[in-house]
């Protein structure tokens, strides 16, 4: 099997590294070995950087414009900006893990003039890489121009767009405050760039499993200090050569029978959104779905417990203090499946709609802190959508999901007016390709837990009693029960559901 290649893309144009820097960039982050090393490097890197500035005129209050081109007649080989720092804690990570690693500056092929360069370099390292991870700063609450760019390149270039049908993308965003706009930044692009075919994940489990690496550094050179920024870099370094490998592991088995999608009809009106998931479902042959249709159920809200679940077991087990609804009646309806799909029927008139979904989202918190229920499946939501509805139901959902350790797909919104579904067609292709996606990954999945017994554990960061609970259960061996019956059920898989092939 080929080693994984996981692409780090810098999108500042601060950058620090460039031509034979980005080289040197790699070498050094092979070279450290433990997370402390990384830190000191980060620091002086950021040292270096800087006293670049300083050096470039930063000391002598020259207007940034000719700071900055000073800056540019640098060699770029030394020193990181804010970007670059988080980005290379993401890149070491996935380093750490197998993943051959490589770094880029957009600056070098989008330029301040506009002018582009050496196109077909950089359409050439994105083609080659399995993963790639963007970083950018925050510009109001959104990516820099730089990205924006790049995404455009994309858009416009179909042979590139289609390439990344398989490919892993995962975000960081730098910020100037804490609550910057880091996370509008990414869910911005992670929307993107499943838009445009990739498969999308956030940071992992160890850093609660978001939507990507988060940085505070309000200053040049403050990236370092942002210890939890760059544990969620890390982690999103991590999840994509995670997932990147998953992939790769699906190329060497093909799977028996069906895969299983289960659909969570969470919203309608008159069985439309049902109907058309029982209708859609027809356009393939080699998927078992299963329909749970909730919107119509008794789903209390959630209490937000301080312990919660209320202790660790199996996967079986319901776990939520809750027990006088219907969630402890459903609950088995959401184990042994490939892919969770949320669908919602989003209407202008909200008088005849039937819909749990803000409750039942609240309620799946304990599948979520029950170490990651539905970790690493695909989920995309679909939407039947009265055209002027303007419920972002869709966005809603990919940001829910996505925190549930998932994979995101391109969301499948099928626009209604007069009655009809105008892009009948375009969602109906969606929905076969997402089919294909869904079985790609559930073959991996299956595929690389023979050689990884692995749970992705919920840290329960800034939830003292949770945590207080964890070790009380971990004393009474329950953790490694349920990692056991996960495993168990994963081996099973092997033997009944993939094959070799030859």
């Amino acid at each position: 099997m080929n080693t994984l290649k996981i692409l780090g893309i810098s999108a500042s144009l601060r950058n620090a590294r460039r031509k034979s820097g980005n080289v040197s960039l790699i070498k050094d982050i092979q070279s450290i070995k433990t997370k402390e090393e990384l830190f000191k490097y980060l620091e002086q890197e950021a040292l270096h950087h800087l006293n670049n500035f300083k050096n470039s005129g930063r000391t002598e209050n020259l207007p940034f414009d000719q700071l900055y081109r000073n800056l540019r007649k640098l060699k770029g080989n030394k020193g990181l900006s804010n970007s670059e720092i988080a980005l290379s804690a993401a890149l070491w990570s996935a380093n750490q893990v197998g993943a051959e690693i490589d770094h880029i500056s957009l600056s070098e092929y989008f330029t301040t003039s506009k002018k582009q360069k050496n196109i077909d370099e950089l359409k050439n390292k994105i083609l080659s890489a399995d993963g790639f991870i963007i970083s950018t700063p925050v510009y109001f609450g959104d990516r820099g121009s730089l990205a924006q760019t790049l995404l455009d390149m994309i858009k416009r270039d179909n042979m590139l767009k289609g390439a990344l049908t398989n490919k892993v993308y995962g975000g960081i965003a730098v910020g100037a405050k804490r609550n910057g706009g880091q996370e509008t930044t990414l869910i911005y692009q992670l929307l993107d760039m499943v838009n445009c075919n990739a498969f999308g994940v956030g940071n992992d489990s160890e850093t609660t499993s978001q939507y990507g690496g988060t940085g505070h550094a309000g200053d040049i050179g403050t990236m370092p200090k942002d210890e939890y920024g760059l544990n969620t870099a890390m982690g999103t370094g991590r999840r994509v050569a995670h997932v990147a490998n998953i992939i790769s592991m699906s190329n060497m088995y093909k799977m028996k029978g069906k895969h299983r999608v289960a659909f969570w009809l969470l919203q309608d009106v008159d069985n439309m959104a049902l109907n058309y998931v029982n209708n859609i479902i027809k356009s393939v042959d080699d998927m078992d779905a299963h329909i749970l249709e909730v919107n119509n159920n008794d789903i209390i809200r959630c209490l937000a417990c301080d312990i919660c679940p209320t202790h660790i077991d199996v996967d079986d087990e319901y776990r939520c203090i809750i027990k006088r609804d219907d969630f402890s009646k459903i609950h088995k309806h959401f184990l042994n499946y490939d892919a969770v799909i949320p669908v919602a029927y989003s209407a202008i008139d909200t008088g005849k709609v039937s819909s749990c979904y803000q409750q039942f989202m609240e309620r799946t918190r304990y599948l979520r802190r029950g170490d990651y229920v539905f970790s690493d499946l695909i989920s995309a939501p679909i939407i039947l959508e009265e055209i002027g509805a303007a419920e972002n139901m869709h966005i809603r959902m990919v940001t829910s999901m996505i925190r549930h350790h998932t994979v995101i797909s391109k969301p499948i919104i099928a626009y209604k007016y007069r009655g009809k579904i105008v892009n009948e067609c375009e969602c109906r292709n969606d929905f076969i390709n997402l089919n294909k996606q869904i079985r790609k990954l559930a073959i991996g999945r299956i595929a690389a837990s023979i050689s990884n017994k692995q749970v992705h554990n919920y840290n329960p960061v800034g939830y003292v009693l949770s945590t207080i609970k964890d070790e009380e259960d971990n004393k009474l061996k329950r953790r490694a029960a349920m990692i056991e019956d996960r495993f168990s059920r994963m081996q099973d898989a092997t033997k009944n559901r993939i094959e070799e092939i030859n």
